[in-house]
């Protein structure tokens, strides 16, 4: 018998009131089997989208990108999903930002091998302008991350062939037209999970090194990305460590969550200075089953880092909030 796969999505209740709460309202079915065929929600990406919750994700049985909006700000009910991109198989590791007002996405498109980007015609994302491809070089667009850099829309990505880490940036506020790919890393297997951010005015990635079985950083020496500073090795030790990147900007300062393979451990890292050139000693967050902390995703929550994450033993959704605005405690 088939087993399905649904999206849903839990409001936390601070997302609601000012005050910090233990308590979670029941999960909602955003996604099912209205659809013939249905398995659907991998890929997710959730961001507030003119008030309101949203989601870019991928359609699995179809193999389209698909995008969802609340009807309200809490989420409790939603709309139809959209099928932004139903050609051929497309959608996997979408991002999604909001692009000179409107909702944007980067996603990998399996039957061409490209990178795509496709920006909404309105600020709810009600209506969806055509895909363009970014990058055809091989096969490339995996582990893609949005951000807009100095005004305009930008993508770090991973190029399966050649194992490089890639970035690139439109030439424009809406992202109509692209600059020439840049490839950061390609001496060695380098770029996966990767994870784009602004830190101290110039864009910075986080991405695991797998050649090395390390975490690393990379920032650019200005505000676009046109030139980039040397790798940083964040993490390199019980390796292999560093998957599953989330960069954030912790009180001030680049701070990481990531996976470490090797002890199959919740890891949080973060630096001492504004640029990320130098970092304190990682964190140890949860290493209470056999595997767990993958799929993270790192979010300031109330003045404090917060972490969701994967606990592969037990098959759990898990979510972690720092006591204090540096991640320096955390609670249970």
């Amino acid at each position: 018998m088939k087993k399905y796969s649904y999206l849903f999505v839990i409001a936390f209740s601070f997302f609601i009131h000012t005050s910090f709460s233990q308590a979670w309202n029941t999960p909602v079915l955003v996604d099912s089997y209205t659809r013939p065929g249905g398995d659907a929600g991998q890929y997710t990406s959730h961001l507030i989208v003119n008030g309101n919750p949203a989601i870019a994700y991928y359609d699995v049985y179809h193999g389209n990108l698909m995008f969802v909006r609340a009807n309200d700000a809490s989420g409790t009910t939603w709309a139809t999903p959209i099928a932004v991109d139903h050609q051929g198989n497309a959608g996997q590791y979408a991002s999604l930002q909001i692009v000179n007002g409107n909702p944007a996405i980067s996603y990998y498109d399996a039957t061409t091998t490209s990178l795509k980007y496709v920006r909404a015609s309105d600020a709810s994302g009600s209506s969806w302008g055509a895909p363009a491809v970014i990058d055809t070089a091989g096969i490339v667009g995996q582990c893609t991350s949005l951000q807009v850099v100095n005004g305009n829309p930008a993508i770090s990505y991973y190029k399966s062939t050649g194992q490089d880490l890639k970035y690139v940036r439109a030439n424009d506020a809406s992202g109509a037209t692209w600059g020439t790919p840049l490839a950061l890393e390609v001496t060695t297997n380098v770029g996966q999970y990767t994870s784009l951010q602004i830190i101290n005015g110039n864009p910075g990635i986080s991405y695991y090194d797998a050649s090395n079985g390390e975490l690393k950083f990379k920032r650019a020496s200005d505000a676009s990305g046109t030139t980039w500073s040397a790798a940083i090795t964040v993490d390199g030790t019980s390796n292999p460590t560093g998957l599953y990147t989330s960069l954030q900007v912790v009180n001030g300062l680049p701070a990481i969550s990531y996976y470490n393979s090797n002890n199959g451990d919740l890891k949080y890292i973060r630096a001492t200075d504004v640029s990320g050139a130098t970092w304190a000693a990682s964190l140890t967050l949860d290493n209470s089953s056999t595997i767990v902390g993958q799929y993270t995703s790192m979010q300031i929550i109330n003045g404090n880092p917060a972490i969701s994450y994967y606990d592969n033993t037990n098959g759990f959704l898990m979510y972690r909030r720092s006591n204090d605005i540096s991640g320096t405690g955390w609670a249970t």
